[in-house]
């Protein structure tokens, strides 16, 4: 099957977006983990003051937000971009 020279730069363009988003966000993964990590007390100090729970049921909901977030981050940008590359390079034209 042939490829259109524009259809193949609008997935070139395309894959390059998907892994600098999947890159951003693994950023934000170690950012928000190592906030956790490091300054946990403080942050569910500051947000102890606004929503009434404990300490267990914070840790709790920032695991589960870190998790949902790294799987959206693979499900939505990771999986895609490989997906780009196979398809790329099964035509030929990978560059």
């Amino acid at each position: 099957m042939e490829e259109d020279k524009s259809t193949g730069d609008l997935l070139d363009t395309a894959a390059k977006i998907l892994i600098r988003c999947f890159g951003m966000g693994v950023v934000i993964l170690f950012l928000w983990g190592g906030m956790i990590i490091i300054a946990g007390d403080f942050v569910f100090r500051v947000h102890g003051v606004i929503f009434p729970i404990t300490s267990q049921q914070f840790y709790a909901i920032h695991y589960a937000g870190i998790a949902a977030t790294k799987s959206c981050v693979t499900l939505f940008f990771l999986l895609p971009y490989i997906s780009i590359r196979i398809v790329r390079s099964k035509s030929g034209k990978n560059s």
